[in-house]
């Protein structure tokens, strides 16, 4: 999935942005191997910006969106970092 932000502004802080993702990586362990399901994902969204994820079925849109939520199931890794409202919910190298 790709993620290209509609507007950037240079005065705008990481520590304000309401949710982030940075370098996002989710996989998730299967008895038949490992399922790569979000790669590399940089997003940040600041008080008052609306965003979408729009893609393919199968890009990874439920699964970015899961993550934010903290909803993602036992058997999920998550790499790099994301943070909602200034509070880190996930970070792992």
């Amino acid at each position: 999935m790709t993620v290209t932000p509609t507007s950037t502004s240079s005065t705008t802080e990481d520590h304000n942005a309401v949710l982030s993702f940075e370098d996002l990586d989710v996989r998730f362990r299967t008895e038949f191997g490992t399922v790569h399901a979000v790669k590399g994902i940089n997003l940040q969204v600041n008080p008052g910006e609306v965003v979408a994820l729009v893609g393919e079925s199968g890009s990874g849109k439920s699964v970015t969106a899961t993550t934010a939520l903290g909803l993602l199931p036992k058997n999920a890794r998550i790499g790099g970092e994301t943070v909602v409202g200034g509070e880190s919910i996930g970070k792992l190298d």
